[in-house]
């Protein structure tokens, strides 16, 4: 029995470590041998997030929030005209990013080049990536990849894109690992019927194995430069219908504004203080006219509360875009938070920055073990497939030899007998023919028994595996109707909170009880059979799953000679 993704991933290394050497003892499959080791240095690369979207959708902005780091070069022009990749380093590496030419060894830079590369540029024409280093927790979980912009007016942009995120069959791709394992998609606030487009393209190039959306998310960014009274309300509309028109497409859709979030993680409290002033302290039309621009902000207005020297000279310390600013201004005075803490959190929470670290921890990081594995065992099914069918075929055409061969030895046999002794050698050459033939389908059937035998130890786990991710999707994203009681406990179940026994069976400790016993599964089943008897076709299936999963534990119990499972004393 295996629950646990880390069980999970050692079961899938063991099968990726064995099937080279069954492919390996054909000739009709040998080739394809040497894939599958490649598939193990891919298991072992880290987890990989791709940040993608259109040009000027913030995508840089985002990520440099994201790994607390102004990495990523941003500026009002298409900026990022190669595939950047970020990855945890310290110390002097900081400093400096290297870069993989197209047609020559790589090279080290210092970070103050960096502008060499930045749009339209012979350097960039001749580079394959970059890599840069930051000391961030994020990046001790994942590379995070930056991709130049879709709809580029630069047409090597969109090679650039279009060539990262296609599986590649050649070696050096797969050598360096270019394929991501999950998808953020950086969404305008303004979203066009192509970017669903493009999700469909990311479905049938690089997305994991099976229909499950679990790794790709979107997020609605710069939504503070909507034109509406309330931008950020307008932002959750938008995400809703684009998360409705996405449907099993991408997990999430969420508003993000990555300025606002870092905001509230580092400018301290004068920044704040400041703006609370103006915003309660200066006449309403005073205020409605001073946020009528950036220049009518630095402008005099003899009843402001902060004068204009003062707010000229807070505007070139905190460089934050305009529509921010304008929006804390804003929020400020609608909240009127009684302290800088209190608007801070209030900025933080609807800047989503937190709510994006939180998705992606939660639908990405935390199984991101599970996730990397599916993707090597995706590329694992091709081998496979291609391997059955060439044998199948390999052993319909010796068979056919073979059968065909029984009449033609039978009438040698009858001119030898007749006297014809000159043909005695040809026989005996037909035979040796024969037999070899004959080990050679013996062969071909026997490394079919072995692949299927390997494949099918697997395919199970994988489909309970993806089967759990799926609900769970379900789960997360509507409860498809279930009272919370019963959507919490499969979620539980389905390895929300982890997903080893004691993890899966916790909703049981909800209860008060200290450990799980037989008893416990068998009266869970009977309320998950009248969910499966008498609910919807979406919640019948769920609750079909569910019981399969507790029904495996309670088998393995029983074979274990288990009456109870004790809960872990924390």
């Amino acid at each position: 029995m295996i629950l646990d993704y880390q069980d999970f991933a050692v079961l899938i290394e063991r099968f990726a470590i064995e099937l080279p050497g069954i492919l390996a003892t054909h000739y009709k499959t040998a080739d394809l041998a040497p894939d599958m080791q490649r598939l193990l240095h891919v298991a072992e690369t880290p987890f990989t997030l791709a940040v993608v979207g259109q040009m000027r959708a913030g995508k840089s902005s985002l990520l440099n929030a994201l790994i607390e780091t102004d990495l990523a070069v941003v500026d009002v022009n298409e900026t990022t005209a190669t595939i950047n990749w970020f990855k945890y380093g310290k110390g002097e590496k900081t400093n400096r990013f290297c870069v993989n030419w197209k047609d020559r060894p790589a090279e080290e830079f210092d970070l103050k080049e960096i502008r060499r590369w930045v749009g339209v540029s012979d350097e960039a024409a001749a580079t394959h990536c970059l890599e840069f280093f930051a000391d961030s927790e994020y990046l001790r979980t994942a590379n995070i990849v930056d991709t130049p912009g879709t709809r580029s007016a630069i047409q090597d942009h969109t090679d650039a894109v279009n060539k990262f995120l296609a599986k590649k069959k050649d070696g050096e791709t797969r050598r360096l690992g270019c394929e991501a394992d999950a998808i953020l998609y950086v969404v305008p606030p303004v979203a066009r019927e192509s970017d669903e487009d493009m999700l469909r393209d990311f479905e049938s190039t690089t997305r994991l194995p099976g229909s499950s959306p679990y790794n790709s998310m979107a997020v609605v960014h710069k939504w503070e430069t909507l034109e509406a009274d309330d931008p950020h309300a307008e932002a959750l509309r938008k995400a809703e219908r684009i998360s409705k028109a996405m449907v099993g497409l991408v997990s999430v859709v969420i508003p993000v504004s990555a300025p606002l979030g870092k905001a509230a993680e580092k400018f301290g409290d004068p920044f704040w203080q400041l703006l609370m002033n103006l915003a309660a302290n200066s006449p309403a039309q005073v205020l409605d006219d001073m946020l009528l621009g950036e220049e009518d902000f630095q402008d005099e207005f003899p009843r402001c509360s902060v004068p204009a020297k003062t707010r000229r000279e807070f505007r070139s310390e905190f460089r934050l875009p305009w529509p921010c600013l304008k929006f804390i201004i804003q929020t400020s005075r609608n909240k009127s938070p009684g302290n800088c803490d209190d608007l801070r959190q209030i900025v933080g929470e609807i800047g989503g920055l937190k709510q994006l670290r939180g998705e992606l921890q939660k639908r990405f990081f935390a199984r991101s073990k599970v996730v990397k594995t599916f993707s090597v065992l995706s590329k694992a099914w091709d081998s496979c497939r291609i391997a059955d069918v060439r044998l199948r075929n390999h052993k319909t055409r010796l068979t056919g030899i073979l059968e065909n061969a029984a009449a033609s030895q039978s009438v040698l046999a009858d001119r030898i007998h007749r006297g014809d002794s000159d043909l005695r050698p040809v026989q005996e050459y037909f035979q040796t023919s024969l037999q070899t033939v004959a080990r050679d389908l013996d062969n071909a059937s026997e490394v079919l028994r072995l692949l299927g035998k390997a494949v099918l130890e697997v395919e199970d786990v994988y489909q309970e595996m993806n089967s759990d991710l799926k609900y769970l999707e379900q789960l997360e994203a509507n409860g498809i109707g279930l009272a919370p009681d019963m959507a919490n406990l499969l979620s539980t179940l389905f390895g929300r909170y982890g997903a080893t026994i004691v993890d899966r069976l916790s909703f049981i400790r909800r209860t008060g009880k200290d450990s799980v016993q037989l008893a416990d599964l068998d009266a869970t089943i009977e309320r998950l059979k009248h969910i499966q008897i008498g609910g919807k076709r979406e919640s019948s299936e769920m609750a079909g799953h569910a019981i399969n999963r507790l029904e495996t534990i309670a088998n393995w119990m029983e074979e274990q000679n288990r009456t109870e499972i004790h809960f872990r004393h924390d």
